[in-house]
């Protein structure tokens, strides 16, 4: 059943040819607003994307700049603990140095205290001999004096007397001259 209407309008009952026209028109309308909204959408994830790209070069140039500046940094602690460790040497060379002086001196030192008391020891044990020497001399003299005098037969005992006080004076003070 086929209407053909001659001018204008009309009902078309083949259903081969009609599918085909409206599939044709929805195919149509359907690429166009789904075009339109497909390359927008396309559009805009085309535009996500090159701002994703240029976040991620402008991170991988920062990236690179931070890496130099850790080479640079990383570059001057090493030149500067090279400093420290020649720094470190020369004052342990120079410490070692002061360290040898200081033991030479006081080497020194302790052998001219050790002369000084040898030299010491000396003086008192020369002391102590010559102070037992002249005590025996003193003791004998003042013996043989008071035999001698205790040997003479004199009458005068006064006389006797006072020959012995003045040899005990005498003694007395020969004593206190040499202590």
């Amino acid at each position: 059943m086929m209407i053909i209407l001659r001018q204008g309008f009309g009902l078309n009952t083949n259903l081969f040819e009609t599918n085909i026209l409206n599939l044709a028109v929805v195919l149509r309308v359907v690429i166009k607003i789904v075009g339109d909204s497909l390359s927008t959408v396309l559009d805009e994830r085309r535009q996500n994307i090159l701002s994703t790209l240029q976040e991620v070069d402008q991170k991988a140039k920062e990236a690179k700049q931070r890496l130099r500046e850790a080479q640079k940094a990383l570059e001057e602690a090493r030149s500067r603990s090279q400093e420290i460790r020649i720094q470190t040497t020369q004052a342990i060379e120079r410490e070692n140095c002061t360290a040898q002086e200081r033991l030479k001196r006081d080497r020194q030192r302790l052998q001219e205290r050790r002369s000084q008391a040898i030299q010491l020891e000396r003086q008192r044990t020369a002391q102590s001999i010559s102070y037992q020497v002249s005590n025996l001399a003193l003791t004998s003299a003042e013996n043989t004096l008071l035999k001698i005098f205790a040997s003479q037969k004199t009458s005068i005992s006064k006389q006797k007397e006072l020959n012995e006080i003045c040899i005990r004076n005498t003694f007395c003070q020969l004593n206190v001259l040499y202590y």
